[in-house]
């Protein structure tokens, strides 16, 4: 996931550039694809049976099968989040607040992901941070610097650490690498399975789908990956930061801080 079909940013996000981009690397498209299928086949086959099998094939108008289920299939939900990657994961953090649009015990189940998120390896995230800050020794820099991270989300982790010259107690954020690689094929991958995703669920509905309908999906899918990259800019993201706390210190907001 090296090389990327634009940079991050708040602007920077373009599915025409992805499109030509990924129109040279379909082996790559294919592989994601069938990760993608093997992974969520097991859950997916489980709610279809639950769903067509034992409720609309056996006549259930309440569905409770597909209710007893529910706790169980959301467990698995979580699971197969982090299993999908960090796209997904983000995803199903931004599901677990929208009761209106999934069950509650699945937007329950996905709350995990929003302070729980596995993180990846610290040998790894040294790594980037000696290319990151130009040095060959942390220790040149940091007194100290925990062995682990002390968070981790799905962009990035963050370890406690200490700088040698200052004395300053920091917090050390280090985004996963090739993150915005992997982040615009899945979101190259998405726009390719919206419209399907979009005529199956109007099927079973018993709508038609119309150009419209498809249109409105893919532009959601655009709107969510737009704000997914910007947050890949890490410089913006330290504006902001500062920018925020400067506002809160002009309004007397002392009880509001911010790294």
């Amino acid at each position: 996931y090296s090389e990327t079909p634009y940079e991050a940013g708040p602007n920077t996000y373009d599915p025409i550039a992805a499109e030509q981009f990924y129109a040279k690397r379909p082996f790559m498209v294919l592989k994601r694809l069938l990760r993608l299928a093997s992974l969520t086949a097991v859950f997916n086959t489980g709610l279809l049976f639950d769903w067509l099998i034992l409720g609309k094939l056996f006549g259930d108008d309440e569905y409770t099968a597909l209710r007893k289920n529910e706790p169980v299939r959301a467990k698995e939900s979580l699971i197969l989040c982090q299993q999908l990657g960090p796209t997904f994961i983000k995803l199903g953090q931004a599901l677990s607040i929208r009761t209106d649009l999934l069950p509650e015990l699945y937007a329950l189940e996905l709350r995990a992901l929003q302070d729980a998120v596995p993180p990846f390896d610290s040998t790894e995230a040294r790594t980037v941070l000696k290319k990151e800050l130009g040095v060959n020794n942390l220790n040149t820099l940091f007194e100290t610097l925990s062995e682990e991270p002390v968070a981790s989300a799905s962009i990035g982790q963050v370890y406690r650490g200490k700088l040698r010259d200052s004395q300053k107690d920091v917090a050390v954020k280090v985004q996963r690498p090739g993150i915005l690689g992997e982040i615009a094929l899945d979101l190259y991958v998405l726009r390719l399975l919206t419209p399907i995703q979009t005529k199956l669920q109007n099927a079973v509905d018993r709508l038609e789908t119309t150009q419209e309908d498809i249109d409105t999906a893919v532009s959601l899918v655009d709107e969510w990956g737009r704000g997914f990259v910007a947050e890949t800019d890490y410089r913006l993201e330290a504006r902001n930061t500062i920018q925020f706390e400067e506002f809160m210190r002009k309004r007397n907001l002392d009880a509001v801080c911010a790294p």
